[in-house]
C-alpha cells in the first residue's frame, strides 16, 4: 500500500498543523492510502496516533511528551531546526516524488475529492513508491466534510486528556443548559501586526453580552467556558457564568469543539475547534459584530470572518 509522507518542515502552532493534517488524512482515505506524519513531533505524544518508525520517535516525539510551549520556545526552535535537517535530506533523496507547495500567496493545494489531481500528483499516484508531500497549506474542505467521523476518530487526544475534557463539560453541563465556548488569543496576539487581530478582555465581554441580547439566551442558564494562552481578568466578567480552563493547548481545542458554540479570536484554534465538534464559530472584531451573519447557523461551516484558516 502506497504511504503519504508529510514533511512540512515549518513549525507551525497546533491548528495550523492540524488543518493540513486533516486535510491530507481525508486524501489518503479518498485514495485508500496510509498516512505517515513525521513533522507532527511537537504534539504526536498528545494523541493515540501510532507514531512509525522507532528512530524518529526517540530522536523527535518523545523529547515533547508533555510539553505545551510554543513554537517560539527553546526547545522547539533547536528540535525544528534539527528537524529541517532531517526533512531536507528526505527531499534530496527522494526529490523525484516529492510535491513541495509553499506559495506566497498563501493560495491552498487542492487535494482529492475537493480537485482532482494535477498532472503532478497524478504521475506520483501511478507510480510506485511513497509520496512525500511538503508545505502547510494543502486542504481539502470536500474531503474533510465527507471524512468527518474518519477525522474525528483520528485525531482522538490521549485518554488522559479526553478523560479530563468529559470530566469538565459534564461539571457545566450538569449546571448550565447552556455551555459556550470562548476562546481569547493573547500572547503573540497582542504584537503580531500590531495588535490588529487582538481582542482585549474588555471588548470580549461586550460580545459575550451582544450575544446574549441577541440571541436572546438567559444568561443565568448560560456559562461562558473560556480558554485562553494569557491570564483572564474574572474582574472584567462580573454577573456572568464562567470556566476558566487552566489545561494544556490539546484539552482547549477539543474542550471547546464539545461546547454548543464558539465565540472566538480569528485564528486556525477555534476554528477547527468549530470544525471537529461541528458547531458554529462566531469571531471576535473590534468593532460590530455581523450578528445577522451568524444568524441560524448552527453548525460547521467557512466563516468569511475566520481568514487564517485558507478553506
Amino acid at each position: 500500500m502506497k504511504n503519504i509522507i508529510i514533511l512540512k518542515s515549518e513549525g507551525n502552532e497546533l491548528a495550523n498543523q492540524l488543518w493540513n493534517y486533516a486535510s491530507i488524512y481525508a486524501y489518503t482515505l479518498e485514495r485508500g492510502y496510509k498516512l505517515k506524519n513525521p513533522s507532527f513531533f511537537e504534539y504526536g505524544t498528545f494523541f493515540t496516533i501510532p507514531v512509525t518508525g522507532s528512530l524518529l520517535k526517540i530522536l523527535f516525539f518523545l523529547p515533547f511528551i508533555n510539553y505545551t510551549k510554543r513554537k517560539t520556545a527553546f526547545r522547539r526552535k533547536v528540535w525544528r531546526k534539527f528537524y529541517t535537517w532531517y526533512s531536507g535530506l528526505v527531499i534530496l533523496l527522494h526529490k523525484n516524488t516529492v510535491i513541495s507547495y509553499k506559495p506566497q500567496n498563501r493560495k491552498p493545494y487542492y487535494l482529492p475529492p475537493t480537485k482532482e489531481s494535477d498532472s503532478t500528483l497524478k504521475k506520483l499516484e501511478q507510480s510506485p513508491g511513497d509520496i512525500y508531500l511538503d508545505g502547510w497549506i494543502f486542504r481539502n474542505p470536500v474531503g474533510i466534510e465527507k471524512y468527518h467521523k474518519e477525522i474525528q476518530e483520528y485525531f482522538q487526544p490521549k485518554k488522559r486528556i479526553t478523560s479530563l475534557i468529559d470530566l469538565n463539560i459534564k461539571k457545566l453541563r450538569d449546571n448550565y443548559k447552556n455551555v459556550i465556548g470562548v476562546h481569547i488569543r493573547q500572547g503573540d496576539y497582542k504584537t503580531w501586526r500590531d495588535g490588529e487581530y487582538y481582542i482585549e478582555q474588555k471588548r470580549v465581554r461586550e460580545i459575550l453580552d451582544g450575544y446574549l441580547k441577541e440571541t436572546n439566551t438567559d444568561k443565568t442558564e448560560t456559562c461562558f467556558a473560556i480558554t485562553s494562552d494569557g491570564q483572564i481578568d474574572t474582574s472584567l466578567f462580573d454577573g456572568l457564568n464562567i470556566f476558566v480552563s487552566k489545561e494544556n493547548m490539546v484539552h482547549d481545542l477539543f474542550f471547546l469543539a464539545k461546547t454548543d458554540i464558539i465565540l472566538g479570536t480569528n485564528s486556525t484554534f477555534g476554528a477547527f475547534a468549530s470544525y471537529y465538534g461541528n458547531i458554529s464559530h462566531i469571531v471576535f472584531q473590534k468593532e460590530n459584530i455581523d450578528w445577522e451573519y451568524y444568524k441560524n447557523k448552527t453548525t460547521y461551516f467557512e466563516n468569511k470572518y475566520s481568514t487564517f484558516v485558507q478553506y
